[in-house]
């Protein structure tokens, strides 16, 4: 069985559980609710000096163009929940924009999948 390659970069199960849990100070949930997989994020120039994490800065630089969460969460490597929470800072502080549809949230009502369900078992 051959070594893992993580063991060579001094990772380990621990250390890859406290990286997410640090880089959101322990947070699981956003303080927002509209970003949803498909919802589009965009990052605000900013002529603020201030330093950010190295995380954070890679976040703001894939979303120069507006990119979806859950394509943000793909090319950053973050989980979708972590990279929530950290676009939630970032939404929170001004640094991205949150364009979503509004039909994030919305489900449809029984009637309609009673409807859809009933055209289906005619086919």
């Amino acid at each position: 069985m051959s070594p893992s390659p993580h063991r060579n970069q001094g990772w380990s199960a621990e250390s890859s559980l406290v990286r997410p849990y640090s880089l959101t100070g322990g947070r699981t949930r956003p303080t927002r609710t509209d970003l949803a997989p498909n919802t589009r994020v965009v990052a605000v120039p900013s002529v603020d000096p201030t330093e950010l994490d190295p995380e954070l800065e890679t976040i703001l630089s894939l979303c120069v163009r507006p990119m979806s969460v859950a394509e943000v969460s793909a090319r950053s490597g973050f989980a979708p929940g972590v990279l929530r929470v950290l676009l939630s800072d970032l939404a929170d502080q001004g640094r991205v924009m949150v364009h979503s549809s509004g039909q994030e949230g919305h489900r449809p009502d029984a009637d309609t999948l009673r409807s859809v369900l009933a055209r289906i078992k005619e086919m």
